[in-house]
């Protein structure tokens, strides 16, 4: 017959492979959290095909995607956002209406045309139609944010509030520009990556947190081995007295 260590021995065996797999599924998790951890510029705002503005299904749409916009300025609509640090400097990003030129009867969109520092008066937007590219944003909604001041100023980017200020609807979600329109150094300067809201560059300690919390299963499942492994040998060794 059998002896009883020669019984436990597939089941130990088995015991000791589970041990192996729940390690490294542990320690693939947590790579795998770590990764997300870090996200590129690229990945914020992936250099994928630009969508017309009259082809933007709200259902897919996401932040981060580049949109074709089609258009004129209103200056008399134009606002700032403030205070909008950039480097340590003091300054305000400045929102400008567009119309787009289709479909007609359109909402206008609200495009930020870039930052400036304080004190420094935006530049003119173009006058007449201009067709750019911008990465769309979702709303900074704030309950009781309005337009006020001189300049006109609001503290987020609210569609809400700047289609009260301007006087006609704007449609929800806000558009950066990738590049000044028209190309001068008096324009306001495009908003970086970093600076959109939702783009998370750079660490992000929620998943960073997962993925340590990964390699303490890893170590708890180590744990409970060694105690199985030191209880298994006590066992033995009290059995053959």
């Amino acid at each position: 017959m059998p002896q009883d260590g020669d019984r436990r021995g597939p089941r130990h065996l088995a015991f000791h492979a589970l041990t192996v797999l729940a390690v490294l599924v542990c320690l693939v998790a947590a790579r795998w959290q770590w990764e997300r951890a870090h996200r590129s510029e690229a990945e914020a705002v992936p250099d994928t095909p630009v969508v017309a503005l009259a082809d933007l299904d709200p259902t897919t749409a996401y932040a981060g995607m580049r949109v074709g916009l089609v258009g004129t300025f209103d200056a008399d609509g134009e606002v700032l956002v403030a205070p909008r640090a950039r480097e340590g400097q003091a300054g305000a990003w400045v929102l400008t209406p567009l119309q787009p030129s289709s479909p007609a009867g359109a909402a206008a969109v609200a495009v930020v045309r870039g930052w400036v520092p304080d004190g420094a008066p935006p530049a003119e937007p173009p006058a007449g139609p201009v067709s750019v590219v911008a990465v769309l944003v979702a709303d900074s909604r704030q309950p009781g944010a309005g337009v006020a001041g001189d300049p006109p100023t609001m503290p987020v980017v609210d569609t809400g509030a700047l289609a009260a200020h301007a006087g006609y609807p704007v449609r929800s979600g806000w558009f950066a520009l990738q590049a000044p329109i028209p190309a001068a150094t008096d324009q306001p300067q495009p908003l970086q990556v970093t600076e959109l809201p939702g783009a998370d560059v750079g660490l992000n300690w929620r998943n960073a947190s997962y993925a340590l919390q990964w390699i303490a299963f890893a170590g708890f499942v180590l744990f409970f081995w060694v105690r199985f492994r030191r209880d298994l040998v006590r066992s033995e060794q009290e059995s053959s007295r």
